[in-house]
């Protein structure tokens, strides 16, 4: 098999054949041209990227890294021993020493003076959802708070896919409301909220693993919220859609990029916190009222 690239000797076959060498020049020049194609990121932006010690936030930190942009790494501390390990955060500060990239971390009993345990056994969410809330939240107030003014993440392909047939399920406003959210970018609609950027949405898991592979980055192993992704029903389906279009994902994703969705309900500041939110007390505090009752 015959890389697509140089006509060498290819190393790795996904959507095509690639040899180490030209799969990493491929990997980048798809991320970059995200980035031109949505205008994501100018000279004068202070990023903070997300970074959970996990497969897609390192590649999406290795990719921003290596075409040049001035980044900080932000790794959280979820508070709860089945979503997180120490081991994520050695990796992740590992690969910012090598890197001298800045590295912060942040837990959430700190930062939002919580008991973790009570807070997620009192919200009525599911876990993965409260967790998702809160990330949400320290992200943006964290960057806020240190002067950055875009949050990259790890979204990829395989995060929209799985939502898109998810909102499908639920048929709620909600949920289809949520896909606005899965974009490149999310500029910022009020000014506590800091714009966010999404520059390896196109790219696939399994192109994320490689990369990061090929960079020669250590990886996190999977803790409970991945494992569970990867067994739920609607993984199954698009295993086997794959088998048939590889590139369905990053498709749907592409799809996704046209459609022009209802602008959100007016973003308000919370009147206990002052974050912002679409109601006027925000989740983080409703839930503190109903431990303290």
């Amino acid at each position: 098999m015959k890389c697509v690239g140089c006509k060498g000797e290819a190393e790795i076959k996904i959507l095509q054949p690639f040899c180490k060498e030209c799969f990493k020049k491929h990997y980048l020049r798809r991320v970059k041209r995200l980035i031109q194609k949505f205008n994501m990121i100018e000279k004068k932006d202070k990023i903070v990227v997300a970074v959970s010690g996990g497969k897609d936030s390192l590649a999406c930190a290795q990719a921003l890294y290596s075409l040049g942009f001035e980044i900080s790494v932000l790794h959280i501390d979820v508070g709860i021993k089945e979503c997180w390990s120490p081991k994520a955060k050695e990796v992740t500060e590992k690969f910012c020493k090598e890197k001298n990239i800045p590295f912060y971390f942040a837990s959430f009993e700190e930062f939002f003076d919580i008991d973790a345990k009570k807070f997620f056994e009192a919200s009525r969410r599911p876990i993965c959802a409260t967790c998702g809330m809160l990330k949400r939240a320290l992200f943006n107030k964290f960057a806020r708070e240190n002067n950055f003014n875009k949050i990259a993440t790890g979204h990829c392909a395989d995060d929209v896919a799985k939502y898109f047939f998810k909102s499908i399920v639920a048929s709620t406003e909600e949920s289809f409301f949520w896909l606005s959210k899965l974009k490149p970018i999310t500029p910022s609609t009020h000014k506590k909220i800091v714009t966010r950027i999404r520059p390896i949405l196109e790219m696939l898991e399994v192109e994320n693993l490689a990369f990061s592979k090929f960079n020669n980055i250590n990886v996190a192993g999977c803790v409970m919220c991945s494992y569970f992704q990867r067994k739920d029903k609607i993984t199954e389906i698009l295993r086997k859609i794959d088998e048939k279009f590889p590139d369905f994902k990053i498709k749907v994703v592409k799809m996704l990029e046209k459609i022009n969705f209802e602008s959100e309900k007016e973003i308000q500041e919370c009147e206990i916190c002052g974050e912002p939110t679409k109601n006027k007390i925000c989740t983080i505090c409703k839930i503190k009222k109903r431990i303290e009752k």
